[in-house]
């Protein structure tokens, strides 16, 4: 039995050496120096769209999402009435507090409202005796002036009382409510603690309005837009770009920003997932395995199949991620190399 005919590598590489004149710009190459060589083509595709790249990508909370929860004054929290997890709707009690200065600033706002009242009365008598002639304008005029810093305080009383917190007050006690609908993340005092004014007591994140942080690389950041319409794996959420920040990160690459509607409420801040990234409407780009690129002095090449071989062919890099390319300068029905390029690339270059 006749045992199958290879080509050694050596051989190879002479009948490369051999024919490279035959072609200017082809790199001859026979069909079983193909098969040794483990040379496979696939043809490049053309769409009225450019396909959809998928990136890595993070869920997180876009900060108009979130609220925090303070006390504005020194006092003791006698009761929680929500934990980490717990779904509230807006007005719905948080915690409760007792605060020594709730009631102080409490009597104050009372004690400044009945004045403002008496004021305010007493400058619409003046008036109206002013104008019937049967007091001096001088009285007028004071009982006016007493009537505005009384007005005065009253304001300054309910702002005081305001920064104490907002909810509902009972003697010296507070109970702090939910400023927006939503879920609670995580709580930082409970029954028991003394706390201080500013401290932050809960967070509350609205998750219906999540966003997504894309890592990609310099050369993928230049074919990303703003406006582009981002959907996630797995999921019916989608979204679209709308920030990609101008700085490198710690990790050397270009953050881009994306809002993210999650009907289904499937994605959790955190979570890591796959994002496509719509493509771009495109008549002239075809698209290609990543694989099948080779560059030379910063250009984009890849190796067109030919009757004779393989012909380097400049191309455009319109947008690339780990899997695929998109390009432009190839003709359409074009066969490239997506294997086997290296030991192309090296008979081309003389390596």
């Amino acid at each position: 039995m006749t045992t199958p005919f290879r080509i050694a590598p050596v051989l190879v590489w002479a009948l490369f050496a051999t024919h490279a004149a035959l072609a200017a710009d082809t790199l001859p190459l026979t069909a079983a120096q193909k098969t040794n060589l483990g040379i496979v083509t696939a043809a490049a595709a053309r769409g009225t769209a450019s396909p959809a790249l998928t990136y890595p990508a993070r869920v997180t909370l876009p900060p108009a999402s979130v609220r925090v929860v303070a006390a504005a004054g020194a006092g003791l929290v006698t009761q929680l009435h929500v934990q980490a997890g717990d779904t509230v709707k807006r007005g719905a009690p948080l915690v409760t507090l007792s605060m020594p200065g709730l009631a102080d600033a409490q009597n104050a706002l009372t004690q400044a409202r009945l004045k403002s009242q008496l004021a305010s009365g007493n400058a619409a008598r003046d008036q109206k005796l002013f104008a019937e002639g049967l007091i001096a304008e001088s009285r007028l005029r004071m009982t006016q002036a007493d009537a505005q810093s009384a007005s005065a305080s009253l304001a300054a009383a309910q702002t005081a009382m305001t920064l104490l917190g907002t909810g509902k007050v009972s003697g010296s006690t507070i109970t702090l409510t939910a400023p927006i609908a939503g879920v609670v993340l995580d709580s930082a005092a409970g029954p028991g603690e003394r706390v201080d004014a500013g401290m932050a007591l809960l967070k509350i994140a609205d998750l219906s309005k999540l966003a997504l942080e894309i890592p990609l690389s310099t050369a993928q950041a230049r074919q990303v837009v703003v406006g582009q319409a981002v959907t996630v794996a797995d999921s019916t959420a989608s979204g679209r770009i709308n920030a990609l920040l101008p700085q490198l990160n710690a990790s050397q690459s270009v953050l881009a920003r994306a809002s993210l509607a999650d009907p289904q409420g499937l994605l959790r801040p955190g979570q890591s997932v796959q994002a496509s990234l719509a493509g771009l409407q495109s008549a002239q780009a075809l698209s290609v395995p990543s694989a099948a690129l080779v560059w030379k002095l910063n250009a984009a090449y890849v190796f067109v199949e030919t009757a004779q071989g393989f012909t380097p062919t400049p191309v455009r890099l319109v947008r690339q991620n780990a899997r695929v390319a998109e390009v432009g300068g190839l003709a359409a029905g074009s066969r490239v190399a997506v294997k086997g390029v290296a030991a192309l690339k090296a008979q081309w270059l003389g390596e």
